[in-house]
């Protein structure tokens, strides 16, 4: 198989991911254990918790040449295996290739998207979503890449898997591609997020996992300094430095 759609999802009916436009295998959390299997479409069950621990089945059991990491309410384009062959041979040497998000009506889901192709850095991985990451499921396995289990939704730190994944992938040698291309849809919404204290002590501890005191820790830094200046956040300037910290602490590394 050369390409698969990966679905991180918690409906145990496999029925509701029928049609759609390239393989899939869907990693559903729940206690019903359903399986099934045709052709194109893998459904496996798994009674556990969290989108990292999701992701990581889904890259286990994945049987093809490259895979794109995703949700269950996102849409795709029809052409969504041609592109991403395309931009593998276009890019040989890229392990991960990152792409575009638009809304349903077609506009982009970020201003920040370039017209050109480049090379991912330390600091451009952070505007990744992981619906648009798609990976050479060899190169990530022989690397013993996976997603920190500790991070994401259901999970100690409720975000930051995808930024890290992508940070341990560099780390490890792999070489990361942004290609301006749309693979999936999805509609623009409030980012619904509480900015309080538990969400700072995630930040923290993002930092932490990534850069430990190493030289790089100044983008964590600079990536705080965001944080801290979002006027939609419910705690003072000081209880965001100070969950921070205590995040930042949390986290033991080398």
């Amino acid at each position: 198989m050369v390409f698969q759609i990966l679905i991180s999802s918690m409906n145990p009916d496999p029925k509701v991911f029928e049609g759609l436009p390239a393989p899939a295998l869907v990693i559903s959390q729940n206690s019903k254990g359903e399986e099934f299997q045709s052709e194109k479409f893998t459904f496996l069950s798994f009674n556990e918790r969290g989108l990292s621990k999701s992701r990581n089945r889904a890259i286990e059991n994945t049987k093809s040449k490259f895979a794109l990491i995703s949700d269950e309410d996102v849409k795709f384009v029809n052409d969504i295996e041609q592109k991403v062959v395309d931009a593998f041979q276009k890019y040989p040497d890229s392990d991960i290739l990152t792409f575009k998000i638009e809304t349903p009506e077609g506009t982009p889901y970020k201003t920040s998207y370039p017209d050109e192709s480049f090379i991912h850095t330390r600091s451009t991985i952070y505007r990744v979503s992981s619906v648009e990451i798609v990976v050479r499921v060899d190169s990530v396995r022989k690397k013993g890449l996976m997603f920190d289990e500790n991070f994401g939704l259901g999970a100690k730190y409720s975000s930051g898997e995808e930024v890290i994944f992508l940070n341990d992938a560099m780390n490890s040698g792999l070489k990361l591609r942004y290609v301006p291309e749309t693979l999936v849809f999805h509609p623009l919404e409030s980012s619904g997020k509480v900015l309080d204290k538990k969400y700072f002590r995630s930040k923290g501890a993002i930092v932490r996992r990534l850069y430990g005191f190493n030289p790089s820790l100044g983008l964590g830094l600079l990536f705080l300094a965001k944080q801290f200046a979002k006027k939609e956040k419910i705690v003072s300037l000081s209880r965001a430095i100070s969950e921070s910290s205590k995040g930042f602490f949390s986290i033991k590394k080398d």
